[in-house]
């Protein structure tokens, strides 16, 4: 009889996967985890280090959409005091899987600030969401500025926080480690692979077709980003992501000066990444302007690479008048990513209501979430459980099922 250690000793905060005890039937099951984005990898990595037999499915490769173009800030700034403590366990979940799988994570912390009384209250607001915390912000002044990131340049200071608990990472480096893990516990790894069609018999799941061929599988999790609605269709089940394009410009490597994100005055965020770059945006989206309409309709590139330029050296001149040890610094490349942002901002994950096998993953702040997601999915998809960690956020919350024709 094979055995597997249990998911549920890790929730309470454990060190990983820790009890043993016996699978149900003769064989751990044969569970497709669709897309190798941060979120998918940490949940093929968590359920194949649990012996579940694990297939890893993807269009493209590695982290290829939205991962690959997240900022990759580690955070737990969110209003919703629910959805907070749901990334706080996060958090430290992460702390765990950077012992034991070397995630290079830079825990450098969140500096944010504003220049003038017109924008402190933001700079409150997003103190006061973790406000009643374990791990409260602390307010600074220009000196203690000056003390802890002797690089800024700040300019004026009329309100000031620092989190120390945050931390950055390199999301294409970080989804490598989980997926190398995975195939260390025996996962599979199928890319470019893309899904055609989910088979079910008498109401149960039995596989997934590809352009490679069928693949036998007892249950499916559906994690690929934007992508996930499409594959949802193929269930009968409606759900709706909100277009969110977003760019970052990307410096090449320069020596370090700092291990801290940055919130500044003018929506500027920017951080040093652990190889020496800089990465930054000055907006959530690329700017309303004519040439950008079809971007900020539908996911498509940039309609030249002089508009990249144009774009990605303006943000790091930007960057440059709070971070002057960098000018000089030279652009490498402008990303530009669509963010799976569900339309309430929660994230959705859980099984899919009325299509037995399937559940479903997907949020838009995957790179915080991700060793989270891993556990919990793992924990009910490998011991039948239905964690109330997660009952805000149920995929039923969006949308009825859609009749589905399944073999006879």
């Amino acid at each position: 009889m094979i055995q597997r250690r249990s998911v549920l000793g890790m929730l309470a905060g454990g060190a990983g996967l820790l009890a043993s005890r016996a699978w149900a039937s003769a064989r751990p099951p044969r569970i497709g985890v669709v897309g190798a984005g941060i979120v998918g990898a940490s949940i093929a990595c968590h359920l194949a280090e649990a012996g579940a037999q694990v297939t890893v499915f993807d269009r493209t490769g590695p982290a290829a959409g939205a991962t690959r173009n997240s900022f990759a800030w580690i955070n737990a700034f969110v209003a919703d005091a629910n959805y907070r403590d749901l990334r706080l366990r996060s958090l430290l979940a992460y702390h765990d899987l950077d012992r034991r799988l070397g995630l290079g994570i830079v825990w450098g912390g969140y500096l944010n600030w504003a220049n003038d009384a017109a924008h402190a209250g933001q700079v409150r607001s997003n103190a006061g969401q973790l406000a009643g915390s374990p791990f409260p912000v602390q307010w600074l002044n220009a000196a203690q500025i000056a003390a802890l990131s002797p690089h800024l340049a700040p300019g004026p200071v009329e309100a000031a926080i620092y989190s120390a608990i945050d931390g950055h990472l390199d999301p294409l480096g970080v989804t490598q480690r989980f997926l190398a893990a995975a195939r260390g516990h025996g996962a599979q790894l199928r890319y470019p692979c893309e899904l055609t069609g989910i088979d079910f018999r008498h109401g149960r799941l039995t596989g997934v077709a590809t352009k490679q061929g069928f693949v036998a599988l007892d249950r499916l999790v559906v994690a690929a980003g934007v992508d996930t609605p499409r594959l949802l269709a193929l269930c009968g089940f409606t759900l709706r992501l909100r277009h969110a394009p977003g760019i970052l410009a990307h410096s090449k490597p320069v020596p370090e000066l700092t291990r801290i994100i940055y919130d500044g005055p003018g929506e500027l965020s920017f951080k040093q990444m652990a190889d020496g770059r800089i990465v930054g945006t000055d907006s959530p989206e690329p700017p309303d302007l004519p040439v950008h309409a079809g971007i900020r309709a539908q996911p498509m590139d940039f309609p030249d690479s002089a508009l990249r330029y144009l774009h990605g050296n303006r943000i790091l001149a930007k960057i440059m008048t709070l971070l002057p040890d960098a000018r000089g610094a030279e652009l490498e490349w402008l990303s530009l990513g669509f963010r799976p942002m569900p339309m309430d901002d929660l994230p959705v994950v859980g099984s899919v209501p009325g299509v037995a096998g399937v559940h479903v993953a997907v949020t838009h702040s995957g790179v915080t979430l991700a060793p989270i997601l891993g556990r919990y999915v793992t924990a009910e998809l490998l011991d039948g459980t239905r964690l109330p960690a997660l009952e805000r956020y149920r995929p039923e919350r969006f949308s009825p099922i859609e009749p589905r024709s399944s073999a006879a």
